[in-house]
C-alpha cells in the first residue's frame, strides 16, 4: 500500500505522478485490493491539478471507455451538476439575472457529498441502476445496488422511467464499517489495503469505493438519497408535485423546504451551516436550491448539462491551523519550479491532510511563510487543501527559494515571476516530463511513465524521437515486461508515425506556444517545419493576436525546443490537411459568463482569421453570449442594430460548417 511517505515528490515529476494516480484508478475500480489510500489519492490527484490541469487523468475521469469492470450504458435522465455559488449575494444575483418572476417559490434541500445514480424502472419493476460516469454514460451497477439501504425493487405505483438518487455512507455506517474492516486487518497476513482491512478515510470516500467493488462487498453499509425523478408519462407542474409523486412510489426523498423568497432560503441555509450540517447522519457540502415551478425551469434550459434553474448554495471550507514543516520543489517539464507544503496531519471534511497547495514563489513571498510557521488550511470546494495565511510567525523571513535545480543540481534562473531550470536537455525531470507528454498529447496508449523511466535509465529514451527507434528487445529486459506487451506499445508508437506539422510542434511541448497559435501561424503560411523554426519575432507580430511579448515568449521557446523537434521531424511523415482562414473578414464581440476561458474562445476565433472588438458597431457581425436576455450594453446595441447574437452552442456550430 503506497502512502505519501513512500515518495519522493522532490524527484517524481508531474508525468510520473500522472501515471502512477492512473494505475491506482484502474486497480482501484477493478479490483478489490487499492495500490494505495484515500487520502493519498486525493492528495496526490490535487497536487498534479495544481500543477498540470490539463493531464490526461482529468479528462478520463469517468470516461465511458474507462476499464472499471462494469457494462456501460447511456442515461436516459440528464446526469448533470448544478452551478455554484458561495455567498447570498452571488445567489440572489444569478437568479436575477434568469428574469424569473417576483414571486417565484423555491425548493431547497441538502446538497449530499456522495456518488450520483440512476436507477431505471419499467412498469414498477428494477431495471438497471447506472452511475453517473461522464454524465451521458455510466456504469451498471446494479448487483452493488439491490443490497443499500433504501433501495425499492418493485415500486407502489406502475412506474416507468428513472429516479436519480445519491449513495452515501452515513456517519453511523462509518463508523461501523471501518471497525469491521480494522478487524479484518487485524486477521489479514498480505498487509493492510483499503477496504481490505484499512480504514476508509471518509464516508464520501467509502461510498465512491463500495459502490463499484466488483465483489459487492460492504453495499450493505451504503444508502440512498432519491434527489430527482424523470418519466416520458408523468409532467409535473412543480418540485414539490414531483416529490410527493417519489413518495408515492415508495420512496424517501431527501429533506425538502419550501420557501417563497430568497431570505427564506437564507435562514434555512445559516441553519445548516450553524447547527443541522453538524448533527446530519451523512455529509452535506452545501444546498441544492431549485425553481419550484417546472415549467420555469424548462424555459430557461441547461448548458453544459447544467440546469439554469437550479443552484448549488457551497458552505464555506472548513480550515484548521497546523504547522508547516518543509516544502518540497518540483521540476516540471517545461523546467518551472513549483513548491510544494508539507504539513503536520490535520483532519478537515473527513480526510487527513498531509501536503497543502503553495502555488508559486511569489506566494510564500506575499504571505511572509516560513518553516515551522502556523498556518491556516482550508480545503477548497471541500476538495483542494490550500494555505491561507499565516495564523502565528515562528520563524522570521520567508522561505528562500532554492538555488539549484532539484533534479538535476543546475544553478536556476527566474523567468517572468518563476524559477526555471536551463537545463533542458540534461535534467532528468524535464527529460520525463517532455517522454511523457509527448505520449500523452499523441495518445500513445499502453506505456506507463514507469516504463518510460526504466528505458530512458537504460539509454533507449532521450528525446521524443527516441520512440520510433524502439524495438521489441528494448522490452524484454524491462520488469513486468514482456515480448506481448513490447509489441503493443511498438504497435502504437508506429500509429503515430504520420502526424501534421501541428500535431507535431504540438507534441514536441514548446513553452507557450499553444495548438491554437500553432495552427494560426501554419495557416499564415509557415507552413513547413523549416519556416516555423526560423521564425523571427517580426514574422508573428502583424498576425492577429500576436504581441511583441508573445511573439518572443513563442520564438525563444521554439529555440530551445529545436533539438526536440528535430528527432520527430526525423522520425515522421508529414501529413498535410488544407486549413482556411474561414472567418476572414468577420468581427465578433464577446459578452457575459462563458463556460470556458475568454482567451480560448479569443484565440480560437483569431486563428480562424476572425477579429475581436469590444464594443459593438455597425461593423459587427457576431455577438457571442449565452444570456437569452440581458441588460448589458452591448446586448441591447446589438439588439438595437440588428447584429446576429449567438450563444456557445451556435458558435461551434459556425466553427465546423
Amino acid at each position: 500500500m503506497i502512502t505519501l511517505k513512500d515518495l519522493d515528490l522532490k524527484k517524481m515529476s508531474t508525468e510520473e505522478l500522472g501515471e502512477l494516480l492512473i494505475d491506482a484508478k484502474k486497480v482501484y475500480y477493478t479490483t478489490s485490493k487499492p495500490i494505495m489510500d484515500d487520502h493519498t489519492y486525493d492528495t496526490l490527484e490535487e497536487i498534479l491539478r495544481q500543477k498540470n490541469p490539463h493531464h490526461r487523468i482529468f479528462s478520463k475521469a469517468g470516461h465511458p471507455n474507462f476499464d472499471t469492470g462494469f457494462p456501460k450504458k447511456k442515461h436516459s435522465m440528464p446526469m448533470g451538476s448544478q452551478n455554484k455559488v458561495n455567498n447570498f449575494s452571488d445567489l440572489i444575483h444569478y437568479f436575477e439575472l434568469k428574469k424569473i418572476p417576483q414571486n417565484s417559490e423555491f425548493i431547497v434541500q441538502p446538497k449530499c457529498d456522495g456518488l450520483s445514480l440512476e436507477i431505471e424502472y419499467q412498469n414498477g419493476q428494477l431495471l438497471d441502476a447506472i452511475t453517473r460516469g461522464d454524465g451521458k454514460v455510466g456504469d451498471i451497477i446494479t448487483q452493488n445496488v439491490i443490497k443499500m439501504k433504501n433501495f425499492r425493487e418493485k415500486l407502489n405505483l406502475n412506474f416507468t422511467g428513472s429516479i436519480r438518487c445519491e449513495i452515501v455512507v452515513t456517519k453511523t455506517d462509518f463508523q461501523k464499517l471501518n471497525k469491521i474492516v480494522s478487524k479484518k486487518a487485524l486477521l489479514s497476513q498480505g498487509g493492510i489495503s483499503e477496504g481490505e482491512g484499512g480504514f476508509y478515510s471518509n464516508p464520501r470516500n467509502a461510498a465512491s469505493g463500495i459502490s463499484q467493488r466488483l465483489d459487492s462487498l460492504y453495499s450493505n453499509y451504503c444508502t440512498l438519497v432519491a434527489v430527482d425523478l424523470i418519466t416520458p408519462h408523468q409532467n409535473f407542474s412543480t418540485e414539490t408535485k414531483e416529490l410527493d409523486y417519489i413518495k408515492k412510489l415508495g420512496i424517501d426523498p431527501v429533506e425538502s423546504h419550501l420557501c417563497q423568497n430568497f431570505n427564506q432560503i437564507e435562514t434555512i441555509y445559516q441553519e445548516f451551516l450553524q447547527n443541522k450540517r453538524q448533527n446530519y447522519d451523512y455529509d452535506i457540502d452545501g444546498l441544492v436550491i431549485k425553481i419550484n415551478d417546472q415549467k420555469i425551469q424548462q424555459q430557461l434550459g441547461s448548458k453544459n448539462q447544467r440546469p439554469k434553474g437550479q443552484l448549488a448554495y457551497k458552505f464555506p471550507s472548513e480550515t484548521d491551523q497546523t504547522k508547516l514543516i518543509s516544502v518540497n520543489w518540483q521540476t516540471g517539464p517545461m523546467g518551472t519550479i513549483t513548491p510544494v507544503a508539507e504539513i503536520e496531519p490535520i483532519q478537515i471534511s473527513g480526510a487527513v491532510i498531509t501536503f497543502a497547495s503553495l502555488a508559486n514563489y511569489d506566494l510564500i513571498k506575499k504571505y511572509d511563510i516560513n518553516i515551522g510557521d502556523i498556518v491556516q488550511i482550508s480545503r477548497r470546494g471541500d476538495v483542494i487543501p490550500h494555505i491561507d495565511k499565516v495564523i502565528t510567525k515562528v520563524n522570521s523571513g520567508y522561505i528562500l527559494a532554492p538555488q539549484k535545480c532539484p533534479s538535476c543540481n543546475t544553478t536556476l534562473i527566474t523567468e517572468n515571476k518563476f524559477l526555471k531550470c536551463p537545463n533542458t536537455y540534461s535534467c532528468p525531470a524535464q527529460i520525463l516530463g517532455v517522454l511523457r507528454l509527448f505520449c500523452s498529447i499523441l495518445d500513445i496508449k499502453g506505456i506507463s511513465q514507469k516504463t518510460i523511466q526504466k528505458l530512458h535509465t537504460s539509454e533507449k529514451l532521450n528525446l521524443p524521437g527516441d520512440f520510433y527507434n524502439l524495438t521489441v528487445n528494448d522490452f524484454k529486459n524491462l520488469d513486468g515486461l514482456g515480448e506481448k506487451s513490447g509489441n503493443n506499445i511498438i504497435h502504437q508508437i508506429q500509429l503515430k508515425k504520420n502526424l501534421t506539422l501541428k500535431e507535431i510542434f504540438n507534441a514536441a511541448s514548446i513553452p507557450d506556444f499553444s495548438s491554437a497559435r500553432i495552427q494560426q501561424i501554419i495557416d499564415a503560411g509557415f507552413n513547413t517545419p523549416s519556416k516555423i523554426l526560423n521564425l523571427q519575432v517580426s514574422d508573428l507580430e502583424p498576425l492577429v493576436g500576436f504581441q511583441k511579448t508573445l511573439a518572443t515568449k513563442i520564438v525563444q521557446g521554439i529555440s530551445s525546443r529545436t533539438e526536440i523537434i528535430q528527432s520527430i521531424l526525423d522520425h515522421v511523415t508529414i501529413k498535410t490537411i488544407k486549413s482556411t482562414l474561414k472567418l476572414q473578414g468577420l468581427t465578433f464581440v464577446i459578452t457575459g459568463q462563458l463556460s470556458r476561458p475568454r482567451k480560448d474562445i479569443i484565440d480560437e476565433l483569431q486563428t480562424l482569421g476572425a477579429k475581436i472588438s469590444s464594443s459593438v458597431t455597425q461593423n459587427t457581425n457576431y455577438l457571442i453570449t449565452n444570456e437569452t436576455n440581458s441588460n448589458s450594453s452591448k446586448f441591447k446595441t446589438a439588439q438595437k442594430l440588428g447584429i446576429k447574437i449567438i450563444n456557445e452552442n451556435q458558435l461551434k456550430s459556425l466553427l465546423t460548417q
